[in-house]
């Protein structure tokens, strides 16, 4: 819900509504919610400052950021930055180039989390973790499909998990959307520990198999040299 009174939180949290009056005024206090002329309350902008500030705490955020805007400017594609949080996918950041500028997707701001067998940067994570560790994850949360193309199956995973090891990027071929294909690569650091992802998104009348398979791999894995390279001197 986009706002609520007081009663509407104290029945959705099943509370007393003297207990959650006291709640309502200490989050209003503090600023973390606003109370609208109707005598509504909705979450304040002070959340989007709290969240700005945690995304710059990541390095490869800090770092990282510039250079997903140039691999977008230079493709005209989206770009974009992942991390992984309780083995999750999570945006940081995501950019889009000329061809992509009026196009809508929905679920690509910062802050949107995805399984990490669903996406290019998801599965190039994945891929940097053991396989227990992947096991993990599969247990934790599951394999169920974004769309018809999404790997749901755990000998399939690892076959696709075995290849990006060997050849040092994954693909998402319209796994996690409809329409889209995405290359991601892992971001590590020097001494090889886990820092994130970055990975290239457009629809396939544009990475065409050539472009898709052959061209931009290469372009993506350049642009996350870069930042791991800058991660050594943040």
């Amino acid at each position: 819900m986009e706002s609520a009174s007081v009663s509407e939180l104290a029945a959705e949290f099943d509370m007393p509504l003297s207990t959650m009056y006291e709640y309502v005024n200490t989050l209003e206090t503090i600023n973390y919610i606003t109370k609208k002329p109707n005598g509504r309350y909705c979450v304040s902008l002070s959340f989007l400052e709290i969240g700005n500030q945690v995304r710059r705490n990541y390095a490869i955020y800090r770092v990282g950021e510039s250079e997903t805007r140039r691999l977008a400017e230079e493709t005209g594609e989206f770009a974009g930055l992942m991390v992984k949080e309780d083995n999750l996918g999570v945006l940081l950041s995501m950019k889009k180039g000329d061809k992509v500028k009026r196009l809508h997707v929905s679920r690509t701001h910062p802050g949107v989390k995805s399984r990490l067998n669903t996406t290019a940067y998801g599965k190039a994570i994945l891929a940097q973790l053991s396989d227990t560790e992947i096991q993990d994850v599969i247990d934790q949360y599951g394999l169920h499909p974004r769309t018809d193309n999404t790997i749901t199956e755990i000998d399939p995973l690892f076959e696709e998990i075995e290849l990006i090891r060997q050849r040092g990027y994954a693909l998402d071929d319209e796994e996690c959307f409809d329409g889209m294909r995405g290359i991601g690569v892992p971001v590590v650091s020097q001494t090889d520990d886990l820092v994130g992802g970055i990975a290239l998104y457009g629809p396939p009348s544009r990475l065409t198999d050539d472009v898709f398979f052959k061209k931009y791999p290469s372009v993506v894995q350049e642009y996350a040299n870069i930042i791991q390279g800058n991660l050594e001197y943040s």
